[in-house]
């Protein structure tokens, strides 16, 4: 009987020691919504660029979120061609095991010698993701379309792209 008694205690203290060892490995829940928003930096690598082209034909030119090229009708005419790129990163441990949701506008209007619009903006990655570690940027890039009317008058077209980067 007395064999029984020291078993059990053994038992029980085995079993007490292995719920202690998984609570105290249990994560922290990640720092409040409001404080991760406030900690999330985002940085401006590379802007959008379509490049050079002929406006003779209407068309769309069209950058790929890899700065890929492509064309419905302008001729292409070299010139720097890049999809945006920004660096994005937190400051505050533990909300990079929060998802980050990138926004990017549905139009843009590109002024300079007349106008033009730019659309179908998509970004990479495509949906939301967390971040690997505090301090540790992760690459977004975006790409578009820019649409192109026949005689479309040459020169520089600029406009400011509005991205936003939430958790």
């Amino acid at each position: 009987m007395r064999a029984l008694s020291v078993n059990n205690a053994v038992i029980t203290s085995l079993m007490f020691t292995a719920l202690l060892f998984c609570h105290g490995t249990r994560a922290a829940p990640p720092p409040s919504k409001a404080a991760c928003n406030a900690a999330l930096q985002a940085s401006l690598v590379t802007n959008l660029n379509f490049g050079d082209y002929e406006g003779a034909v209407a068309g769309t030119i069209t950058v790929d979120t890899a700065g890929a090229r492509t064309t419905t009708g302008p001729l292409l005419a070299g010139g720097t061609v890049s999809a945006a790129a920004y660096d994005v990163w937190t400051t505050l441990a533990g909300c990079e095991r929060r998802n980050i949701t990138v926004t990017v506008p549905g139009t843009a209007t590109l002024t300079g010698p007349a106008s033009m619009t730019a659309n179908n903006f998509n970004k990479n990655p495509a949906r939301k993701f967390k971040l690997t570690a505090p301090a540790v940027p992760t690459r977004v890039t975006v790409g578009a379309s820019l649409n192109s009317i026949t005689g479309q008058a040459g020169g520089p077209y600029t406009t400011t792209l509005s991205v936003d980067f939430s958790h």
